[in-house]
């Protein structure tokens, strides 16, 4: 083999050393490029569930905060409608009473209005404008007298304290209102004492 030719040779094998030395680099960096893209896609990936997870997170909070504000709306009407309610009905109570309490001072002057007695007499017209003041005041504040006389009995407004045959009227009629009864704001606080038709 002449000079020339092996020259030639080993220059050819370090040709294709190198070549295959490049090929092998650039492989190399073509896997490691290829790995870091696949990292990048899997970072990316796991960005891109993370931001999803936080997105749903939120909107799950969100609603439940929404969920927790129409409760508290809810409660405090709830609250509102019950506060006037119950203020409604302590008022009402209280003029109940206030009226209950008044009423024995009306059965007086009742009593005294239908006591026989000259027609010019001064205090008879004096009890009378009281009277029908008074009365006047406590229709203002709801009062109203129990619808007795000639009326079928009612439990819920009369008090029975006695029958009588009668045969002007039918069976369970009231025929005697021996003591008023009266109505606040549609409840009954005293029944009208009241005598009852019987007929056998």
């Amino acid at each position: 083999m002449t000079r020339d030719k092996k020259h030639d040779d080993e220059n050819l094998k370090k040709e294709n050393e190198l070549s295959e030395e490049r090929d092998g680099k650039k492989t190399t960096n073509e896997a490691a490029f290829d790995t870091d893209s696949a990292e990048q896609i899997n970072e990316d990936g796991a960005l891109n569930e993370e931001q999803e997870e936080c997105e749903e997170d939120a909107t799950t909070e969100i609603k439940n905060l929404n969920d927790r504000l129409l409760r508290l709306q809810a409660d405090f009407l709830n609250y509102k409608s019950r506060t006037e309610k119950e203020k409604g009905t302590t008022y009402s109570n209280a003029i109940s009473d206030l009226i209950l309490e008044l009423l024995p001072v009306i059965d007086n002057l009742e009593r005294a209005l239908a006591a026989e007695d000259s027609e010019g007499n001064s205090l008879k017209e004096g009890v009378q404008m009281v009277y029908n003041q008074m009365m006047g005041i406590l229709e203002k504040k709801g009062m109203k007298e129990v619808e007795a006389l000639h009326k079928p009995f009612d439990h819920n407004v009369h008090y029975g304290v006695g029958f009588e045959a009668n045969d002007e009227y039918e069976d369970g009629i009231v025929i005697d209102v021996m003591q008023k009864g009266y109505i606040v704001n549609d409840r009954c606080i005293r029944p009208a004492m009241v005598r009852i038709a019987k007929n056998d």
